[in-house]
């Protein structure tokens, strides 16, 4: 998926007090490949659609993007991807410049570290309730038996607690497995967004965040329960391709095909001959369009100002409703700058 991922798993264990360094996922190895090849040959019509909808998007390429607007001075979108993979964490002179001479950062969330466990511990209820399952959120009463118990097997292969399939909002499930096991390889490693925090600190920039983890965690609640049950399967089916999926996000990003990551996402086939793979569209519409909307609205004072280094994940900025699309429509000009 999306959006400080690192940081929505750490409030999750800290919350429900487990700790994520147990985990065997520690000492697994990355072994993924691009699934879009198999879809071109393998699954052709899923493939044509999902080119389809990339070439129709506004902004599909590029990873950064200055922003001009008269009387301010320019300012600049970064697309991040949440991976420390070593193959994206080498920022080029050009990124580094813009970043430089900014006057502000800005990421999605600045929640992190001490910060985040001080306002998890100032308000320990609200937090319970973004990730705690009412009565009928239940994945017992959302899935099959069969598939209940490849959810606690999942857990399991993780090192993490059975128990918390019978405890958590399919939502918060979802954000808590999404990522595959290969990529805590490189725990310890800082993930691009964190890099550009790195940056700013070491630029005596100042830092803010658009948006509160928990805002995060709350925007996917309320959905219907066919909806959450679907997410469940989903992420289900996805399990045992979470490295190849991992693979294909990261090559997009390399490209600078940031339309084509979008669509694939979105995609009613993400994973070629997978039946339910595909993440539900109101889910999507929430953590990525609905969190857009939201960022725009609080992005545009601070490019009012000029100067400001806006890094957000990738997925929010292509498309008609798209951050650059929206900023565009806001009276700004977007040229592509890498």
């Amino acid at each position: 998926m999306h959006s400080c991922y690192r940081a929505r798993v750490i409030a999750l264990a800290a919350v429900l007090g487990f700790s994520l360094s147990a985990s065997s996922a520690a000492q697994a190895e990355c072994n993924g490949k691009d699934l879009f090849p198999a879809l071109k040959s393998e699954a052709p019509a899923a493939y044509a659609d999902i080119v389809a909808a990339a070439s129709a998007m506004p902004f599909r390429h590029g990873k950064l993007f200055r922003l001009f607007q008269v009387g301010a001075q320019p300012s600049y979108i970064f697309a991040t991807l949440h991976s420390s993979d070593q193959r994206i964490t080498g920022f080029s002179p050009r990124l580094r410049a813009a970043l430089a001479e900014s006057k502000i950062v800005v990421l999605e969330s600045i929640e992190t570290g001490a910060v985040l466990r001080r306002l998890i511990a100032e308000s320990p209820a609200a937090w319970r309730r973004a990730i705690l399952a009412g009565e009928n959120q239940r994945a017992a009463q959302l899935l099959s038996e069969a598939d209940f118990e490849q959810l606690e097997d999942l857990l399991a292969r993780k090192g993490l607690p059975k128990s918390l399939a019978q405890t958590l909002k399919p939502a918060a499930l979802a954000f808590l497995l999404d990522r595959p096991d290969c990529e805590s390889r490189g725990r310890g490693a800082p993930y691009v967004d964190e890099l550009v925090a790195q940056l700013a600190h070491k630029n005596k920039i100042e830092i803010i965040g658009l948006e509160s983890i928990i805002e995060q965690l709350d925007i996917a609640d309320g959905l219907p329960h066919e909806t959450e049950r679907n997410l469940l399967i989903s992420l289900l089916r996805q399990a045992d391709h979470g490295e190849d999926a991992e693979e294909t996000a990261i090559a997009r990003y390399k490209e600078g095909d940031i339309g084509g990551l979008l669509a694939w996402i979105r995609s009613a086939e993400p994973i070629p001959g997978v039946t339910g793979a595909q993440i539900p569209p109101a889910f999507l519409d929430r953590v990525i369009t609905l969190r857009t909307y939201r960022m725009r609205d609080r992005a545009l004072p601070l490019l009012k100002r000029g100067g400001a280094f806006i890094a957000i994940g990738a997925a929010h900025l292509p498309g008609k409703e798209g951050l650059l699309r929206l900023l565009e429509e806001n009276g700004y000009q977007v040229e592509v700058a890498e």
